[in-house]
């Protein structure tokens, strides 16, 4: 069983699987060059990137929760709606706004989701 907690902006990923009562974490960071040329249709580029980026970590996901201070976690939700609708979109337990907790914060947040939910981790 694959259950991942996935605290997201438009920046930055960390990627929270939970098994064996093990918790391991991976991080991803958005690149993209410094200078802002104005161009939409380059950062929406940068941004699906990005977000493929991250879905490609959640394969085989049983159980997903997004979390996130801001838009960022529904622009990637929306995401895996659009191009990953049968595999992961499908997965989503909630969609939570956190404000920049700590990554143990993170992890006892989403142990209390999972458990509101009955997953068993």
């Amino acid at each position: 069983m694959s259950i991942y907690a996935i605290m997201i902006d438009s920046q930055h990923a960390k990627v929270f699987s939970f098994a064996d009562g093990e918790v391991t974490h991976h991080a991803y960071h958005r690149h993209e060059p410094e200078h802002h040329t104005g161009h939409s249709g380059d950062a929406d580029k940068n941004s699906e990137h990005f977000f493929h980026q991250v879905a490609t970590h959640l394969t085989g996901a049983t159980k997903l929760l997004l979390m996130g201070p801001g838009l960022g976690k529904e622009h990637f939700k929306s995401h895996l709606e659009k191009h990953h609708a049968q595999d992961l979109a499908q997965k989503i337990i909630a969609v939570d706004t956190v404000d920049h907790p700590t990554d143990p914060q993170l992890v006892a947040h989403a142990r209390e989701v999972f458990a509101a939910h009955h997953i068993a981790l």
